[in-house]
Parts: C-alpha cells; sequence; structure tokens
C-alpha cells in the first residue's frame, strides 16, 4: 500500500525540564512514514509529535489522557504531572502547593471501595468520623481541618446529604487531593482544599478485565472494565479516531451494622473522537442506583468511648455492629444520571483550548431513625444519656431532587517577554444547582432497649411540611500566570466570583411562601514562587485565598431596616512553605508543607441585637505534613504521611454549653470537634521478581489516627487508635500458563479487629470504625 507524503510535522516540545541533546537525538522522523521514537527520561514527557497522513501516535493525547499523563492513568504509587492544581499540564514537582494523587494500583492494592476507604493513606485527610462506617452514602472527610467540596473531571458536584452523587472507586482512573483555598481556579470553597475525581476514559489501546469478589459482610461484588480502539476493515492499526469504554459494576450483601444492607449498580459508558493528536473529545455516561447504602447513624458517647452502665448489672460498650434505627423504617434510595462533555483541541504548542460540561440528575428517598439527645442536657445526675439501656431516638424523612449543570472553559497560551517565559491561563466557568425538598419535623419516637433492641416497631412516616425548590448559580471569570526564570517559578492567580442562592420555600399546611434571594460576590488571589534546582530539590513559598457565601442570616444595619444585610463571604486565606524532593532518574517523590489558615467572616450571634448575627467568628490552623511516594526498587513501592495540626475558634463570641458543669462557657480558645491533632500511614507493597515466589505479592499498612475532641466545650476527648491493614495477591500465570491474566487477591482491613470510635461530635453522637473485613478477589485482564 503506497505510504502518503507527511503534510506536516510539528515540531516535539518539552514540558518540564529543558529538552538534551542526547534525547532530541532519540527522536527519528522517517522519510515518508515519519513516525516519532522517544527514549526513556525520568521526569521528561514530550507532546504529541503529528505526522498527518501517516500512522498516527497512541502514546499522547491532547487532552492529557495517556498513562503517565496530567489527567490519565497513574504509573504505579507515583504521579509525576497533575492538571488540577494549575488547570496546566504542570510537574507535580513545580507546582508550589501540596498535592496528592492516588492512583488505579494504590485503590486496587488497597481495595478501597469507597472514596473514604481510597483517602485513608493521605497526611491531612481524615475520613470516616461520621455516619455509618463502611456505608456508601457520603464522601465525607476534613482536608487540614475542614469538610472539602466534591468535583469530578474538574467540575464542581452539589452536595446534598439525601441526594448527593455517589462516585465509586471503580468508575474513576485518579483521585488529585489539592491542599489550601483553591477558589482562584475552583470559585466557591473552603480552606482545607479540594478532591477532584478523573473518570476512566477510552483509550485508544485494546483491553478488559472483569472481577469477582466476596467476603466482608456476606458481600458479594462484580464488575467489568472494557474498551479500545474501534477500527473497521479499511483502518490502519494506529490510525483509529474513535475509541470506546464501558465500565460496570454490581454490589449486593449486608451493611456492616445488624439488619442494614448495601446494594449498588451502575455503568458507565464513553466514546473519545480524536480526529488528530491535537483535537479530543469525550462523551461519558453514568446511571448509577443505590437502593440501599448502609446506615447514618452515631451512638452516645457513654456506650461507646466510655463504658455505660446499662442497668441488671451489666457494664460495658455497645458492640461495633449495633444499630440504632428501624430497618421497617430505614430507606436510603438514591438513583443518579449523568452526561459529561470534555473538549481538547491544540492550536499550536504554544495555544490551547479546554472546555467541559455536565448534566446531572440525582433523586433520593431518605428515611432514618437515629440516636437523638439535647445537647443542653446536664450528664450529672445520671440521666439516660450516661446511664441505662435506653437510647433516645428521633425520625427523619425527606425527599430530594437534584438538577446540576456545570461548565468550563479556558484557553491555555505559552509565550514569551524576554527573558520571562509565560504559560497563562484565561477561564470562565459556570454551575447552576436547583434543588427540590420536600422535608418534615424531626419528631421523637420510641428509645430502642440496647439490651433487647426491637427493630420493627412500624414507625409512621412523618408528614412533609415545607416544599423548598432554591436554586443556586455561580459564574466564575479567572486569570493565571505561571511564570519561569529559568529554574525559578512565579505564578499569580486571581478571580471574580457572582454567585446567588434563591427561591421560595413553601409551608404545605397553609400554602405561605418565604422566598429566599441572597447574591454575593468575591474577589480571590493566589500567588506562589518556586525554584528547581538541578538535584531535584524545590523550595516554595504561596499564598491562596477561598470564598464561601452565607445564605442564612442578617446582620443589623439601620440603613437597611428591620430585615438587615446579607452578609459578606466567608473568607479563608492560607500561608504555605514546603519543599519538594524527586532526585532525578528516581520514581520517589517526597513534599513537606508547613501552613497557616485562617477563616473568617462566620456569623456569631448579636449580644445587641436579638435575631441578628456579628460576623465575628475565625477558627486558625497551623500545621505541618509530610509525604513519601516511591518506587525503591524492582516491585518494592510505598506511601506514606504524617500531619500535625493545631486547630482552634481564634476569635467569636458565641458560647456552648458544658454538658459536665452545666455552664455556658465562651468558645473562643476551644478545638473543633472531630478533627485528630495527629495522623501517620504507611503502606508498603513489594513484588517478588525471581525464586520460588515469583509472581506473589505482599503488602500491608499502618494506620494512626490521634486524638479528638468529642464536644464543643472540649470536655472530653475520642481516644487515639493504631489500624493494620495487609494485602496478598498471586499472579496465576506462575502456577499454569495457561492461566495468564489471572489474579487472585486477598485483603483484610483492621487485621486485628481493634474496637475504634472514629470521632464524636457530642455526648449524644459518636461512631464506629470498621471492624475487620476480609475480601477476595478473583480478577481476569486481557
Amino acid at each position: 500500500m503506497p505510504v502518503p507524503s507527511p503534510r506536516r510535522v510539528s515540531s516535539p516540545r518539552l514540558v518540564g525540564r529543558r529538552l538534551t541533546r542526547s534525547l532530541l537525538s532519540g527522536v527519528v522522523l522517517s522519510a515518508g512514514i515519519g513516525a516519532a521514537r522517544a527514549q526513556d527520561a525520568a521526569e521528561l514527557a514530550l507532546d504529541a509529535i503529528t505526522v498527518e497522513g501517516a500512522v498516527r501516535p497512541v502514546t499522547t493525547t491532547a487532552a492529557g489522557t495517556q498513562p503517565g499523563g496530567a489527567r490519565g492513568p497513574v504509573p504505579g504509587y507515583v504521579a509525576s504531572r497533575s492538571v488540577v492544581a494549575t488547570k496546566t499540564d504542570t510537574p507535580i514537582l513545580e507546582t508550589a502547593q501540596s498535592i496528592t494523587v492516588i492512583g488505579r494500583k494504590q485503590i486496587e492494592d488497597q481495595n478501597a471501595l469507597t472514596i473514604n476507604q481510597a483517602l485513608r493513606y493521605s497526611p491531612s485527610v481524615t475520613t470516616e468520623q461520621r455516619g455509618g462506617a463502611g456505608a456508601t452514602r457520603l464522601e465525607q472527610f476534613y482536608i487540614r481541618g475542614f469538610q472539602a467540596p466534591l468535583f469530578l473531571d474538574g467540575m464542581r458536584l452539589p452536595g446534598s446529604r439525601d441526594a448527593a452523587p455517589s462516585i465509586d472507586p471503580y468508575r474513576i482512573e485518579r483521585i488529585d487531593v489539592v491542599k489550601g483555598p483553591a477558589s482562584v481556579l475552583y470559585g466557591q470553597s473552603g480552606p482545607g482544599g479540594i478532591v477532584n475525581f478523573t473518570s476512566k476514559m477510552p483509550q485508544f489501546v485494546r483491553h478488559g478485565e472483569v472481577f469477582v469478589q466476596g467476603g466482608g459482610f456476606s458481600e458479594v461484588r462484580g464488575g467489568f472494565d472494557v474498551g479500545g480502539p474501534i477500527a473497521s476493515e479499511t483502518t490502519v492499526p494506529g490510525t483509529e479516531e474513535f475509541a470506546f469504554r464501558v465500565t460496570g459494576l454490581g454490589w449486593k450483601g449486608d451493611g456492616p451494622a445488624v439488619t442494614t444492607t448495601v446494594e449498588r449498580a451502575f455503568i458507565a459508558p464513553s466514546l473519545t473522537w480524536r480526529p488528530s493528536a491535537d483535537t479530543s473529545l469525550t462523551l461519558l455516561g453514568v446511571y448509577e442506583r443505590d437502593p440501599f447504602s448502609g446506615f447514618y447513624g452515631g451512638f452516645p458517647a457513654y456506650g461507646t468511648v466510655f463504658p455505660r452502665n446499662f442497668g441488671n448489672g451489666i457494664v460495658g460498650r455497645l458492640p461495633v455492629n449495633f444499630y440504632d434505627g428501624d430497618r421497617s423504617f430505614e430507606q436510603s434510595d438514591r438513583t443518579q444520571g449523568s452526561v459529561t462533555y470534555i473538549l481538547d483541541h491544540r492550536f499550536s504548542d504554544a495555544f490551547r483550548f479546554h472546555s467541559a460540561g455536565r448534566v446531572l440528575r440525582t433523586e433520593g428517598d431518605y428515611r432514618s431513625v437515629y440516636t437523638s439527645f439535647s445537647s443542653n442536657t446536664p450528664l450529672f445526675p445520671p440521666t439516660s444519656l450516661t446511664t441505662g439501656p435506653l437510647i433516645g431516638r428521633s425520625r427523619i424523612s425527606t425527599q430530594v431532587g437534584v438538577d446540576a449543570y456545570t461548565i468550563d472553559n479556558y484557553f491555555e497560551a505559552k509565550f514569551d517577554t524576554g527573558i520571562l517565559g509565560h504559560t497563562a491561563l484565561l477561564g470562565v466557568d459556570h454551575q447552576t444547582f436547583r434543588t427540590r425538598t420536600l422535608s418534615g419535623p424531626f419528631p421523637t419516637t420510641a428509645a430502642l432497649n440496647a439490651l433487647a433492641p426491637n427493630y420493627d416497631q412500624n414507625f409512621a412516616v412523618p408528614a412533609y411540611t415545607t416544599d423548598a425548590r432554591i436554586s443556586a448559580q455561580q459564574t466564575g471569570v479567572y486569570l493565571q500566570d505561571q511564570i519561569k526564570l529559568d529554574r525559578l517559578v512565579l505564578t499569580l492567580g486571581g478571580r471574580y466570583d457572582t454567585a446567588r442562592q434563591s427561591g421560595p420555600t413553601r409551608t404545605l399546611a397553609t400554602g405561605a411562601v418565604a422566598t429566599q434571594d441572597v447574591p454575593a460576590d468575591a474577589l480571590t488571589y493566589r500567588a506562589s514562587l518556586l525554584y528547581l534546582f538541578d538535584s531535584g530539590i524545590a523550595p516554595y513559598v504561596s499564598y491562596s485565598e477561598a470564598f464561601e457565601p452565607i445564605v442564612n442570616g442578617r446582620l443589623f444595619d439601620p440603613a437597611f431596616g428591620t430585615a438587615g444585610r446579607i452578609p459578606d463571604p466567608i473568607s479563608s486565606r492560607q500561608y504555605e512553605a514546603g519543599i519538594k524532593y524527586q532526585p532525578p532518574g528516581t520514581d520517589i517523590l517526597l513534599t513537606a508543607a508547613a501552613f497557616d489558615i485562617k477563616r473568617s467572616n462566620s456569623l456569631t450571634p448579636d449580644p445587641n441585637n436579638i435575631n441578628f448575627s456579628l460576623q465575628t467568628g475565625e477558627v486558625g490552623v497551623q500545621g505541618v505534613e509530610f509525604e513519601a511516594r516511591a518506587t525503591l526498587a524492582e516491585g518494592l513501592s510505598l506511601v506514606g504521611g504524617v500531619s500535625f495540626l493545631d486547630i482552634r475558634n481564634t476569635r467569636d463570641t458565641s458560647t456552648t454549653f458544658n454538658q459536665v458543669t452545666g455552664q455556658q462557657v465562651p468558645i473562643v480558645g476551644l478545638r473543633p470537634v472531630q478533627v485528630p491533632d495527629r495522623t501517620a500511614s504507611l503502606f508498603v507493597d513489594y513484588r517478588f521478581q525471581s525464586g520460588p515466589l515469583t509472581g506473589l505479592s505482599l503488602g500491608g499498612g499502618l494506620r494512626y489516627l490521634g486524638g479528638s475532641w468529642g464536644d464543643p466545650a472540649n470536655t472530653f476527648r475520642v481516644p487515639e487508635n493504631v489500624l493494620l491493614d495487609a494485602v496478598a495477591s498471586y499472579d496465576l500465570k506462575y502456577i499454569d500458563p495457561k492461566l495468564s491474566g489471572f489474579n487472585l487477591q486477598v485483603n483484610a482491613q483492621n487485621l486485628l479487629d481493634q474496637r475504634t470510635v472514629t470521632g464524636c461530635f457530642s455526648y449524644a453522637s459518636c461512631f464506629y470504625g470498621l471492624p475487620r473485613t476480609v475480601y477476595a478477589t478473583l480478577r481476569y485482564r486481557w
């Protein structure tokens, strides 16, 4: 077959470090074919070499979704590039911010069944601190002491307890945790950071896997992931324009608490059109059903943290599989569906465009009977909070629908001004979240006898009393410039946002309507400076900001009459200084950071004007964290981290009730609940490369969760705990070559079956961690 004459050959461009002559000599352009080859080199990546009319390279894409790319699969445990912190393809070593990237290998080796489990080994990230551990209802965790917003493929996911879209780890390729305020690129968010999930994308290489798993709480899981290029009879291999991928999963079993159930099924098809190496358009769809998702309950501190006198001579603690609800009433039925597009186009080596948008719908029917005590009840003399077999409870019922529309567009330009090199970003994003919530009061209901629990009491569902239809919108314009002077990298960014939350809430009994209309706007900034030494050491300093609109409460202001005025948004700022180290030629990344965070402008009661507030609330955090990710030798990988946090209320006019003394006490100087002051973790995996154990992999991890305060008045501490995880896997082809592609893996979490309390909100609400769980997985890949 005649070879078409090449029309254009774009020059290879170095991204990251300088391209040496030895690397240039490794690129061979063959006359007529123009195929590109590149020698392996640590920490170097080449943009795509486009040869029109000839075989198209399949190792790079304009979107960066190729293995090792900024959005692509992570080789092993160590990612070298990320697009989340800067929205540009930037080496992590050159990004002046703390970033943790968790790839598929780590997710699979640790058998993370939920996002909370996938984040367990990330420093300054604390997970599973409330709700039923092991439940699939919510992705709730803290980063540097604050709850973090969730993003999927660079776009924010709506938050809703009762109809929140859930992300199963099997759907995603990688998790990027960006720590610290991130409003400049992502709009309203808190001071701790953000978490971005990258969906599995089609690859132009045929692949497939199926797996089946059993264990845990009588659970069975199974899934498949297949895809590759779409070719016709006339297609020359390597020139395919289309690739597909379909991922699906089913999960059914008991929940961690008695009588509860977990059930999930999803399918996620996707299609990529790549007419050239400069253009990529991907469409992703997801449909997921979660008919049952465990439970969301908590238990009294007396009975979990402290021994409880249950009566009849029984003193002790509630079992870790205790359930405080009612199985005939309990419900968490959720359905979600979404369609996403991601477009990347490279006009030239210096000019690129990215656009992404998503339409998402979730529906949730939620009912629960849960432990309920007043936080204004003194503990002494002994009450039902501290003694007796009866646990007070309340009921809740809601019906929620969420519609979310998100879009993000930005241009990236690379240019020089004298001795300075620029990578500039100009973008606009928008999000609209619409919710309809039918809800009612939380009436008390029959107490549960812990010694003889009755889980079928046929409670009536509380009637809905309100119908709220709320729309929240945000539009932001952002600008960023990454400026290089030799090895010095200066990053500057700014953003302007407008936001509004509005809509009616109707009282069903009377038809009365209360209308909400709360506008907000904010300017946020970021700046950082980093220097990259030849040795692979990169010290940096950075400053970043975030904002969060306040949608409830008013400030007293005579100029606004009796209604008062709308509060300014909550503002956050962070100073961070750190150092990163990546020895040249190694697959090792070490990072250390110290940071100071202030979150200001939260509302506190106005003592001089009843029903109004002041914006005097402030929380301060100082912390240090360390992280190591490495492949130390062939087959040996590890990930570890340590964090220390000092968090407290630094300014506030509020008081809280001390249930020990029975007095109101100032909240200034006290520490928030559920934030451990120390965390540490280490996970190691080794695959034998030779000898009789070839094909066997052994691994294990230690997780240390420091103590935390259990009530707002800081009268008791939740104790620290240490957990051990283990994994063993075997490539079955070493038993019989006919079994090539089969792998058997066994995971044990909390191997020593330690009883753990992961956190408490008050004396009424504490939460257990998971007991020992063991799963066996048989996987076949081709």
